[in-house]
């Protein structure tokens, strides 16, 4: 494996030396060029005519193109070498020939083999499918602020009303950094009462919040509502490259969503007189059955840093509080 690791290193060199080569003027270029890796590894490049220089980077290229099958052969081959003295790759009428000059013992021992080359360079995937799974914290604003600035009964904790979605989708790369996600997920929001004796009222025609006044101890109140979505988003990919649906290290993407309600519950849980009560009730509540806004992620590998705003308000129109949800925190595209 070792012995792999050194090609790799000694390719590497050589493909990252290219551009270099490229800008040397002709009274810089002698016979041969030496180029020394980090590990203080050398490599000689012999230059028989400035010609070959323009054509470097065409052979590096379908030397990378076949190095599963010269790794997968070079390392049975090698087994019995002790040492690398010498390495020599060669692309000739699109057959690879390599050339390794070893030690094995007290002998020289010269190594060699050839590969049919791909003409075509192998372009990374243009369609990729992935599932995503959303983690974060979510609320609400009412007119632009928090309703924990008026301290209004439906004020919810920031820390602990949960925003969870799960889901599947297909990214395409329509050109080299841009690709276009569309996906499907379900999402549940849960609003997690600031006021643990809050209690949801509704009536024939709208919903209203209050306090509850039995004198308990006020364990949890809160608010689920489960939604169905599908999104759209296009996304801009930068940096090293990155393997799997990510090409790159780095991305970063704004889109839109939209929803449809699954369902809905409140939850009370509160002890009185030593006895533990858990309150459960589904129903509409004049929930908005659809909801759809804008969402954007910056992600680096295969995690995501997600901000999502809905449009919609959580309560259908004149049936309860104007409020739009918001959320934030964790994507993992995978």
């Amino acid at each position: 494996m070792k012995k792999v690791l050194f090609l790799a290193v000694v390719i590497g060199a050589l493909l990252t030396s290219t551009n270099l080569l490229a800008s040397f003027s002709d009274s810089q270029i002698d016979d041969t060029i030496k180029i020394k890796t980090k590990d203080n590894s050398e490599m000689i490049i012999v230059i028989n005519d400035l010609e070959d220089i323009e054509n470097l980077e065409d052979e590096i290229d379908a030397v990378m193109n076949n190095l599963d099958e010269v790794f997968e052969n070079l390392e049975i081959e090698m087994e019995g070498l002790d040492s690398v003295i010498n390495v020599s790759v060669k692309n000739v009428d699109n057959e690879i020939f390599l050339d390794i000059e070893g030690i094995s013992g007290n002998e020289t021992k010269m190594i060699n083999l050839n590969f049919d080359s791909d003409s075509e360079p192998r372009e990374p995937e243009k369609l990729h499918g992935f599932m995503l799974m959303d983690l974060g914290m979510n609320n609400y604003l009412e007119g632009g602020a928090f309703p924990n600035d008026n301290a209004e009964q439906y004020s919810v904790k920031p820390w602990g009303s949960w925003n969870f979605g799960i889901g599947a989708g297909m990214r395409w790369y329509i050109a080299k950094p841009v690709s276009i996600d569309i996906a499907a997920d379900f999402s549940w929001y849960n609003f997690k009462y600031a006021d643990k004796s809050t209690r949801v009222i509704e009536t024939a025609n709208d919903v209203n919040f209050s306090s509850d006044l039995a004198g308990a101890d006020y364990l949890k109140s809160k608010t689920t509502v489960p939604f169905v979505n599908v999104s759209f988003m296009p996304m801009v990919h930068f940096g090293s490259e990155n393997s799997g649906v990510n090409h790159k290290m780095f991305r970063l993407g704004a889109g839109v969503y939209a929803g449809y309600r699954l369902g809905g519950h409140v939850k009370y849980e509160y002890e009185m007189d030593n006895t533990h009560s858990v309150y459960h009730r589904k129903g509409d509540y004049f929930l908005n059955s659809y909801r759809y806004g804008v969402k954007a992620v910056f992600g680096v590998y295969d995690v995501n840093i997600y901000a999502a705003y809905d449009l919609s308000t959580l309560y259908a129109d004149n049936k309860g509080p104007e409020l739009n949800p918001i959320s934030f925190g964790l994507n993992f595209t995978f």
